[in-house]
């Protein structure tokens, strides 16, 4: 299935139904109006939804319109967390390669350690 947010003007989007080939997607707020309302509810209006991304993908939505991927807005626009990549050791690595750092051999030893500690603090 596929899914995306179209910017409507309103924080969170529309949630829009894309068909398989990214053709045709159509509105369903009779389902959910957003991205998160639909997660937040899943289990429960997963089965509407499949029937009509069925639907779409067989051409029988008469109100679907082009696709069209320039209104798509990130799945989350307003996203409830924000996780910090700049902190992981690839990520740390790949900025110091751009800029012809090199990456200290104790900085892959030492952080290993960290993570482990931390793991063993928190998830135990």
């Amino acid at each position: 299935m596929k899914l995306a947010s179209y910017h409507n003007g309103r924080r969170d989007g529309q949630l829009m139904l894309v068909s398989k080939d990214l053709t045709k997607t159509v509105a369903v707020p009779a389902i959910a109006k957003t991205m998160q309302q639909l997660l937040d509810a899943w289990d429960l209006l997963y089965p509407q939804l499949s029937e009509l991304y069925d639907a779409l993908n067989d051409g029988q939505m008469d109100n679907a319109i082009a696709f069209d991927e320039s209104r798509c807005l990130s799945p989350l626009p307003r996203a409830y967390q924000w996780a910090d990549g700049s902190a992981y050791v690839n990520h740390v690595e790949l900025v110091r390669k751009a800029r012809g750092a090199e990456m200290p051999e104790s900085f892959w030893t030492r952080s290993t350690r960290v993570s482990r500690r931390l793991r063993q603090l928190y998830c135990t």
